[in-house]
């Protein structure tokens, strides 16, 4: 695109997103992130995962500025590592929260400082979730697993950036939607069909495309989004332009601009070169 709707930051979750289902980056999306980069453009991995794991391709591709972790918990320079901005919940909140959901078949994931910990049992159980064994072992190699329990494992820090919680079935998903919803100074989502996410209150991907936009003075009218969960909706709407990918469901497609193919078939990369060349 060109003139004053020209693109100047692309936000893109990753998993079922930008990422295939089978965590690959289509070669479309690659593809698009040269050209990006020679528009002048910039790309941001926008993801729940830490910063930490998104795939070096992306963190070290000349089109990558900036990457937010978390659902915008942190937003990190990906060429220095610099931590720019961080929205954190106390770790009081965190451990009453913990106290609630203690005894529940559920994992407690917390995303602190570049760590993700969980409690060695609670790591364990995850495979008798249901969780598919891609997106299985994407989590699970994310997280550091110790045998003393979250409260200790965060003590000391001066805050966390989200917690994950898998749950082991149906009536324990809704058991802990609603302690949850209890937390009024909570932001809750969620990015799979087994989980929920929490964050402190108003924090989501979308506050952070927000908050990056105004620190480089970039109108958020030349944003592009592109995602597939609940989770990406603040960002889909906070964009200039938000972009379902095709495998989207029915209400995030709701809740976008424009829908593009699926995450398989590099949906987010067609999207872009095509805007780009327009």
């Amino acid at each position: 695109m060109t003139g004053e709707r020209a693109v100047k930051l692309v936000f893109a979750d990753l998993d079922d997103s930008f990422l295939a289902r089978d965590k690959s980056i289509p070669a479309a999306n690659l593809a698009a992130l040269d050209l990006l980069a020679a528009r002048g453009g910039c790309f941001v991995p926008c993801t729940g995962r830490k910063v930490e794991g998104v795939p070096a391709e992306l963190m070290a591709h000349p089109a990558t500025r900036f990457a937010v972790g978390s659902n915008g918990g942190i937003v990190m320079d990906a060429r220095t590592g610099e931590v720019l901005h961080r929205s954190l919940m106390s770790v009081e909140t965190v451990c009453r929260v913990y106290e609630q959901v203690r005894d529940l078949d559920v994992s407690f994931d917390a995303f602190v400082d570049g760590h993700v910990y969980a409690e060695r049992a609670r790591y364990d159980a995850m495979a008798g979730y249901g969780i598919d064994e891609v997106n299985l072992r994407v989590i699970r190699s994310l997280r550091e697993p110790f045998e003393v329990t979250i409260p200790e494992l965060i003590a000391g820090y001066d805050g966390v950036e989200k917690v994950t919680l898998y749950c082991a079935d149906g009536p324990t998903r809704e058991a802990t939607r609603e302690i949850l919803a209890t937390f009024d100074e909570l932001s809750l989502t969620t990015s799979h069909p087994k989980n929920f996410e929490f964050m402190a209150k108003n924090t989501s991907k979308g506050s952070a495309l927000t908050w990056l936009c105004a620190h480089l003075g970039i109108d958020q009218s030349a944003t592009v989004a592109f995602g597939d969960s609940s989770n990406d909706v603040p960002m889909l709407m906070a964009a200039g332009d938000g972009v379902a990918v095709g495998n989207a469901a029915p209400e995030i497609k709701a809740a976008a601009d424009h829908v593009c193919a699926s995450c398989d078939d590099g949906g987010p990369g067609l999207y872009l070169r095509a805007l780009l060349d327009a």
